[in-house]
């Protein structure tokens, strides 16, 4: 009975101690519990300061950009302007230069015509100045001898003839340097057109002096008035103009450049 009594009560206090250890177990888990809670609201919390702080920053970022969108824009816009007129002064530039080769071609085929006839000139004078030379020599063979003289005056008449053709051919040399020294004076035809810009008021002219050669050209410009003569020195950049102001009426202006003949114009 003793026995029974004391298992029953051991019992108890081993239930006790199950319930003691089920309630410490649960008060821990919710404390636990509480703790995520508490840390998800936190968590909750400072992720909506950042999403708001996110959100604002966003905004900003449209606006900006906006607002670079339109700038990006204008500048594609402005960016076209300026590849169109590169693509205009290029194509100008390029048909200028294809002049300009076409100059120095001409220039080139012009001065070997008359280096060549220059040359033929040279070599016909020489032979012509033999062949005279070998009629001199005949003439005196023949005034010292009889003896062969028939055969002397065939190499005289031969000599003569020979002495003729070389004439002749020394004569059209002489006219094909005729024909081809207008050539070479176009060919030093300086490459600069001139333009005159007449002021506000009239009183005043600007002279506008472009460069065709794909060069610098250095000119000297010389302007002549009713008192007095002005001079100036001046480097044109290629493709570039040379602007000349204050020019009055009725002035004369002189464009030089070495290699290139003179450009003169009257102020009008």
């Amino acid at each position: 009975m003793i026995n029974t009594i004391m298992n029953e009560a051991t019992a108890r206090h081993e239930i006790k101690k199950t319930q003691a250890r089920t309630f410490v177990v649960i008060v821990a888990a919710c404390l636990v519990l509480a703790i995520v809670i508490i840390i998800h609201l936190v968590t909750v919390h400072h992720l909506r300061i950042q999403l708001a702080d996110a959100q604002k920053q966003l905004a900003d970022s449209k606006s900006a950009g906006a607002q670079a969108q339109s700038d990006l824009d204008k500048a594609k816009s402005q960016a076209a302007d300026l590849q169109t007129q590169l693509e205009k002064t290029k194509a100008q530039l390029s048909d200028t230069k294809s002049l300009l080769d076409q100059s120095k071609q001409a220039t080139a085929a012009v001065q070997a015509q008359l280096d060549k006839s220059k040359a033929q000139a040279a070599d016909l004078q020489a032979r012509l100045d033999k062949s005279t030379t070998q009629v001199a020599d005949l003439q005196n063979q023949l005034n010292q001898s009889s003896a062969g003289s028939a055969q002397l005056l065939t190499q005289l008449d031969q000599a003569k003839i020979q002495t003729m053709d070389l004439q002749a051919r020394l004569q059209k040399a002489e006219g094909d340097l005729s024909q081809l020294q207008p050539l070479l004076l176009k060919a030093r035809h300086m490459p600069v057109t001139t333009s005159l810009e007449k002021g506000h008021g009239g009183r005043s002219f600007t002279l506008h002096i472009n460069n065709l050669y794909m060069q610098p050209l250095s000119v000297d410009i010389a302007i002549t008035g009713p008192d007095k003569t002005r001079t100036q020195s001046n480097i044109i950049g290629a493709g570039g103009t040379l602007l000349v102001d204050k020019l009055a009426a009725g002035e004369s202006v002189v464009v030089a450049s070495d290699g290139y003949d003179p450009v003169n114009l009257t102020v009008q």
